[in-house]
């Protein structure tokens, strides 16, 4: 973590550039309606990001300070009121071209190990880096849903308090059991719809019924990309995130649509 003192440094000489961050904000519909108060505070963030995480590039993409740039905005939208430091336990970001395939391993209830192999779009390892594939990079902050930055960024917001559980370090002011109940419910109403003859109205990812920390990471990013469907399907879910995050995406759509 930088000094307080270089981050002032890097804030005064190297922020990102205006029309860098001009073709940021035109390309990422998720951040329009933003007041310039908390863009000019979004671009800090996604400023120090850049400078205090390690980006590699292990199959030679052609990835430059833009596209470096393109993920530090995506991923400091969650942390906009809570700062950097909740990313502490992120050091580095592998930016892959496309998919990748991972192996699997899972043991059932017999002790039966079963292995198989998996597309995935991102990846946050406990002690590791994160790893994107900028091809899901780039089909992320359209206001879709989809949002493999924030989904991974979810992931280690999660991880904060150690465990991988679907519910982070919440704020003092938060219960914790009202957490739990709330999304228990929601999760567990979402699994039983994937499962069901109603999985063709799923208005949620139901990839978000794979798991508590799954919940967690999609409905993170439906809060930022689609808040209204988020909003009409769990409420609740919506409400304890506005608390969460420490924003209200759906005000700031609504707030738009009057202009």
């Amino acid at each position: 973590m930088l000094s307080r003192f270089r981050r002032t440094r890097i804030l005064r000489d190297r922020l990102l550039p205006e029309e860098q961050w001009d073709s940021l904000l035109h390309e990422h519909p998720i951040l329009d309606g933003f007041p310039a108060a908390e863009l000019a505070r979004l671009r800090e963030l996604a400023t120090l990001f850049l400078h205090e995480k390690v980006f590699e590039n292990p199959k030679r993409l052609e990835f430059d300070g833009y596209r470096q740039a393109v993920i530090a905005v995506q991923a400091c939208l969650p942390i906009l009121n809570l700062g950097l430091e909740w990313y502490r336990n992120w050091s580095t970001v592998v930016v892959v071209p496309d998919v990748f395939v991972q192996e699997r391993l899972e043991y059932d209830q017999a002790g039966v190990a079963h292995e198989w192999k998996e597309d995935d779009s991102g990846e946050s390892w406990d002690r590791g880096p994160v790893v994107l594939s900028w091809q899901d990079v780039e089909a992320s902050g359209w206001g879709d849903g989809y949002n493999v930055v924030i989904h991974e960024a979810a992931h280690r917001l999660d991880l904060l308090d150690g465990e991988v559980n679907g519910r982070p370090a919440l704020h003092p002011e938060m219960r914790p059991e009202e957490w739990t109940a709330v999304f228990s419910r929601a999760y567990t109403d979402l699994a039983r719809k994937a499962r069901g003859r109603s999985r063709r109205s799923l208005r949620i990812d139901e990839y978000a019924a794979e798991s508590d920390s799954e919940f967690f990471a999609v409905v993170s990013e439906y809060f930022f990309e689609q808040p209204k469907v988020l909003h009409g399907e769990y409420p609740e879910v919506y409400r304890l995130l506005g608390q969460f995050y420490r924003q209200d995406p759906l005000k700031r759509l609504r707030s738009r649509a009057r202009r």
